[in-house]
């Protein structure tokens, strides 16, 4: 199956990201990114793809305005349209920018459903150009932080009506697949890197990276490190949403906790490959588990290091064996789970952190995403 698609998202080629990056004063979530650029490469393994990334800018942005670009690799073509800070221009305008980039001859479009200008751009796209719209449904949008109820209900409205869907979870399928449309359900998606820049914080230590709100387990962590008391191994954080005021009131000049800001692909990935101990330690919400896999956990295990994460049902059905559970996000759980894994013999990290890099490819590599899609979802709408 040799097909051309056009991918609507906000994700980047990883060298633009890394430039874009550098001019925020605030670090964005890194999970949207390296989420969908992982399923892009995984589409171009046996198609071409334009990619329509239209970059979010605000007050937070060093530039009023980024430049169209056009950035080819591979197979994939990284379209970047004219974005400026004036909403009014930008809603107006975007689909004739994206027009001036593109070739109307892709058979499947796809797009990242938590985005209403995205979604209502795909749409337009659909109408005009006669495409198949799969919907990229990676939570519920009732579950996304500092966003209206009236944007939420306009997302899952309009989510309703796309074509098929690509989603992580049962909930979420029955949330936007309303009109039984063709779905295929995955994990996520991962790739092994051959190469990892070099190791660049000395010692042993326990990674984590994510967001750093309260409600996501940093806190918890930071206080069961510190009970753990052991001056040989260091705990490093790296992520995005972060008081840097309160995290450094928890940190407290503790000279083992390394806070490395919000990092890049490439070097998120070499912190991670390079650490003793990997942890998510967010907490168990039946709410938000239902429509979303912690997709960091699946990172981890794709760079052989040994996790840890709390208690998750979905992960749970293919992972239960090669991760270390921590009962819950409390702090007397995390520091049991991370003073059981410290505790292994190097034999028994070993062969736990690769049982869980061979499952997580088994399931969710590029390969085996593209073959779910290629034969589950896009292959139905041939038979059409």
């Amino acid at each position: 199956m040799k097909n051309k698609c056009i991918y609507f998202t906000t994700a980047m080629d990883n060298t633009s990201f890394k430039e874009y990056l550098s001019n925020w004063k605030v670090a964005p979530n890194l999970s949207n990114q390296n989420f969908h650029n992982k399923l892009i490469h995984s589409l171009a393994l046996t198609h071409d793809v334009d990619v329509i990334s239209v970059r979010s800018i605000n007050k937070h942005y060093k530039e009023k305005k980024i430049n169209a670009q056009i950035v080819r690799e591979g197979n994939i073509f990284w379209k970047y349209p004219l974005v400026t800070r004036n909403r009014i221009s930008k809603y107006l305008k975007l689909y004739k920018r994206v027009n001036i980039l593109t070739f109307h001859d892709s058979e499947y479009g796809f797009v990242d459903v938590l985005n209403l200008s995205l979604l209502r751009l795909a749409i337009k796209y659909r109408k005009k150009h006669n495409i198949k719209l799969i919907g990229v449904c990676t939570d519920s949008p009732n579950n996304i932080s500092f966003t209206r109820n009236g944007y939420k209900k306009k997302v899952i409205k309009l989510a309703q009506s796309l074509d098929g869907y690509i989603v992580l979870t049962k909930k979420i399928n029955e949330l936007f697949n309303v009109n039984d449309k063709p779905f295929v359900r995955i994990d996520g998606v991962s790739e092994i890197k051959k190469e990892y820049l070099p190791k660049e914080v000395n010692g042993d230590y326990i990674y984590f990276g994510g967001s750093l709100m309260a409600e996501y387990g940093v806190y918890n962590l930071i206080d069961a490190f510190k009970e753990i008391n052991n001056p040989n191994i260091k705990l490093v954080l790296c992520g995005h949403h972060v008081n840097e005021a309160k995290l450094s009131e928890a940190i407290m000049d503790n000279p083992n906790i390394v806070y490395v800001g919000a990092l890049d692909y490439e070097r998120n990935l070499s912190l991670e490959k390079n650490a003793v101990l990997a942890i998510n330690p967010r907490p168990t919400n039946y709410k938000i588990d239902q429509y979303s896999i912690p997709s960091k956990t699946l990172e981890y295990l794709s760079t052989g290091v040994l996790t840890i994460t709390v208690e998750n049902e979905l992960l749970k059905e293919h992972y239960g064996s090669c991760i270390i559970w921590a009962k819950s996000g409390e702090v007397e759980d995390l520091k049991e789970a991370i003073e059981y894994a410290l505790k292994l013999s190097r034999t028994e990290r070993e062969i736990l952190s690769l049982l869980g890099k061979n499952k997580v490819m088994q399931y969710t590599s590029l390969e085996n995403i593209n073959k779910e899609i290629d034969e589950k979802l896009l292959s139905k709408f041939s038979l059409d």
